[in-house]
């Protein structure tokens, strides 16, 4: 009888480790999802008169990795003519600029300061908006009329 006694306790013992571990993954799946809700970043985000220049800066968000553009009058959706590239830092409180264009215009260098809402980046003081937001609609289109002046 104890023979018996003892597989039902192993068996017990198993199922409760068992348990213990599905929960376990459970949550840290959960962690990972609200971990990975940095991707709510993601997209294109806009500033008028970037760098104190009358022309529009371009930020694009794709998970980590961050790319800056401003572009002209005459480059609007076409090359931009600086560019800059990065990522953020581990929390997401900064960006660490990696490539930074060649320009001798581009500010984007080292690592910024940023934070962030559902339709906004402000980096250094400048609020980038999203671009399918009302801010960002309207802001694109006073840059397309600007520009056909």
């Amino acid at each position: 009888m104890s023979i018996t006694r003892t597989a039902r306790r192993v068996r017990a013992t198993v199922a409760v480790s068992i348990s213990a571990l599905a929960a376990g993954s459970l949550m840290l799946t959960a962690c990972g999802a609200s971990s990975d809700s940095a991707g709510k970043l993601d997209g294109t985000y806009y500033v008028k008169d970037v760098n104190g220049t009358s022309e529009l800066g371009q930020l694009v968000v794709k998970g980590n990795s961050i790319s800056h553009h401003e572009y002209t009058c005459d480059g609007v959706y076409e090359e931009p003519g600086v560019t800059s590239t990065g990522e953020f830092n581990k929390d997401r409180s900064q960006i660490i600029w990696t490539v930074t264009g060649e320009d001798s215009r581009n500010k984007r260098t080292g690592s910024e300061s940023i934070s962030t809402s559902d339709t906004s980046i402000s980096i250094s003081g400048s609020a980038y908006v999203r671009d399918n937001s009302d801010a960002g609609k309207a802001l694109l289109g006073g840059f397309k009329v600007k520009c056909r002046k």
